[in-house]
């Protein structure tokens, strides 16, 4: 059994902390939101309420943990969210570290926003850029980790985006689009499914020591954004969506008022060499079919 630390108990994390319960291992979970204090006690998690970027949760943490995942959110959407969450979080991380000795593994769930366009072109670990204020925060918050946890064995994942039970937001786009979805279609998604995310977490922790500190975790087959919105259409029952085009300036989603997304083909190369890691769902379309309902 391993005691574990668990910072940020959201959509990542709580069903981190259920699978690894659920193992048998005893789970510390810290989380800002005081609603879900008595949910994840109530699953046999240990909780406390709190922010990462402080020291409040040192006492509570201890200093008998054997592994650490910090897969904390933005504590709000602006930069000033990033920074505090994710560099100063990491920089608190590191100073717990320091204090207690930790020489155990610890992992910390990125993003693969870190990643520029390019034009549809695969890309792999070596290809971040942190080309937007939001992306550099990311990398640095990276850089913050895992020299902090240089005494143990310290992994960086960047996650792709993230679907799963109770979290389809483009099924529900779909539905409610009457024919139509803002901005294009005309690029690829990145994305993973949590069940997979927990495996990958789950096979990077027991794995020994790798040569890699930083992995993608995103999984088999990209689709045109186009694509899975037609094969979504198709198994909801309704009519394929059109897309309006707008981006920038008129646009009619704020998601599309920053211009085109970044259109890149992210690799999961690395993470299947070094732990053999095998996503459940192999593409979007087929991760998402259990989850649209007609």
């Amino acid at each position: 059994m391993k005691q574990i630390l668990i910072l940020g108990c959201g959509y990542v994390g709580s069903a981190y902390a259920i699978a690894a319960r659920n193992s048998g291992h005893s789970i510390r979970a810290v989380t800002r939101n005081a609603e879900k204090i008595e949910w994840l006690e109530s699953n046999g998690v240990s909780a406390f309420q709190g922010r990462v970027d402080s020291s409040e949760w040192y006492e509570f943490a201890g200093e008998d943990i054997d592994w650490v995942l910090n897969c904390v959110s933005a504590s709000e959407p602006g930069v000033a969210g990033y920074r505090a969450s994710y560099v100063d979080g990491n920089r608190f991380l590191a100073n717990w570290m320091l204090r207690t000795g930790f020489e155990g593994r610890a992992i910390y769930t990125s993003s693969v926003s870190v990643y520029p366009d390019r034009g549809g072109e695969w890309c792999s670990e070596k290809d971040a850029s942190g080309g937007s204020t939001r992306a550099r925060l990311i990398l640095e918050s990276e850089s913050v980790f895992l020299e902090g946890a240089r005494l143990g064995q310290a992994t960086v994942l960047r996650l792709g985006g993230i679907y799963g039970p109770g979290r389809s937001f483009l099924a529900e786009r779909i539905k409610q689009s009457q024919g139509v979805l803002p901005g294009v279609g005309d690029y690829y998604l990145n994305l993973i499914r949590l069940e997979d995310i927990v495996s990958a977490i789950e096979l990077v922790f027991s794995s020994e020591v790798c040569s890699e500190s930083v992995f993608n975790v995103v999984d088999d087959h990209r689709l045109l954004k186009a694509e899975l919105v037609a094969g979504l259409a198709d198994k909801l029952g309704v009519s394929r969506p059109i897309f309006d085009g707008k981006v920038g300036e008129g646009a009619t989603s704020r998601r599309w008022e920053k211009g085109l997304p970044a259109n890149r083909r992210i690799s999961n190369r690395l993470l299947k060499e070094q732990f053999n890691w095998i996503p459940r769902y192999s593409n979007a379309f087929e991760g998402m079919e259990d989850l649209v309902s007609d």
